[in-house]
């Protein structure tokens, strides 16, 4: 299928369908009480449907568009929660998704060879093509080349000779045993130009060195005016998972919680800390991942205090009973009486796809 054809098919169909429901609702036919901002929060999946939809009909031959039917699932998934059709999150259908993708892969591989590897067994095209001679007209005589540095003196320049009086050249510079080649003596101020240049270059990088010195000076400085801190623990005692695909799940048994930093690709994250041991003062846990849910489980303690501090590309934040939904959606939130708790815990997560979600249990 042509893609302009389609992108014009899809454009023009949803103009056409977004004026039909408005003259009817202008007619008394249907009756709608949808603001705008209702039906931009309800049907902005259907970006990701749009978009999906013409990557897979507008890539060239030689792809299999995983990544668009990828986004086409995930659009349809978000529109069904959104206008009640299913209780479907991201989470439900990962478990679906991954092993779609390592199927597409391999179909791909199947198919045809690589770029790479049809241009490297590929004869090297000639660079220079043929064109039509000229129809009319004369061909004008060649220019004539200019002289080399070995060259002897042009011959204009021995029939024209030098001035009445004065030597000639070859007089000046032939003197019985010494003759000097004008033609490789090099010109004045070369070394002094190299000498500077090299000055210049040093001083460059001495610039540059101050210049990240200072930089980083002022970094330091502004993070500790303004209060903000390292996205990562980089704390030595912290401890660090990391996984590619897979969910990773911590308090199955009684445990210690000690500062820790999760990290993958695809899965969720589930954090159960009604069982663990929480030490005094504030321990932070670091999650970051590409697509998945991050839960967290509190227990209903007056000791215990939760900060959250999250940002979320496509997905729904739930906080103790708050609960926000979107795209683009940072929170930074705390449980009541955070400051005084003598046991915090102060969690950041950072993820592209997924719904986040704190609750007490107990």
């Amino acid at each position: 299928m042509n893609g302009s054809f389609f992108n014009r098919f899809i454009t023009a169909g949803i103009v056409i369908a977004i004026g039909v429901v408005f003259f009817l609702n202008q007619m008394g036919i249907i009756s709608t009480q949808l603001s705008i901002g209702e039906i931009i929060s309800n049907f902005w999946p259907l970006i990701l449907i749009v978009i999906g939809l013409k990557g897979i009909f507008s890539r060239n031959s030689n792809k299999h568009g995983g990544g668009f039917w990828v986004m086409v699932i995930i659009g349809v998934v978000f529109l069904a929660r959104n206008m009640g059709w299913s209780d479907w999150s991201i989470g439900d259908i990962i478990p679906y998704i991954w092993p779609i993708i390592i199927i597409l892969v391999g179909i791909n591989m199947l198919r045809k060879p690589s770029r790479r590897k049809r241009e490297k067994h590929e004869p090297p095209s000639d660079d220079w093509k043929s064109y039509d001679g000229y129809t009319e007209g004369e061909i004008p005589p060649a220019p004539p080349l200019h002289p080399g540095p070995t060259d002897p003196f042009p011959p204009e320049h021995e029939q024209a000779g030098p001035a009445s009086g004065a030597p000639s050249q070859k007089e000046r510079f032939e003197d019985g045993k010494s003759k000097i080649n004008l033609e490789k003596e090099q010109p004045v101020g070369n070394v002094w130009k190299e000498q500077a240049k090299q000055r210049y270059r040093d001083q460059r990088k001495e610039w540059k060195q101050q210049y990240r010195e200072q930089r980083k000076e002022w970094k330091n400085e502004k993070n500790h005016w303004s209060g903000k801190s390292e996205w990562w623990n980089n704390d030595p005692n912290t401890q660090t998972r990391s996984n590619f695909i897979g969910d990773i799940h911590i308090g199955h048994d009684y445990w210690e919680l000690q500062p820790i930093n999760i990290s993958h690709f695809i899965g969720d994250t589930v954090i159960d800390l009604t069982k663990a041991q929480i030490a005094y003062g504030e321990t932070k846990i670091t999650v970051s991942s590409f697509i998945g849910d991050v839960k967290v489980y509190v227990p209903n303690d007056y000791e215990v205090g939760i900060h959250v501090q999250s940002s979320v590309f496509i997905g729904d934040v739930k906080f103790l009973g708050k609960k926000e939904h979107g795209m683009f959606k940072s929170m930074d939130m705390a449980s009541p009486s955070y400051a005084d708790a003598d046991k915090k815990i102060r969690l950041v997560v950072s993820s592209f796809i997924g719904d986040v979600r704190v609750t007490r249990v107990g």
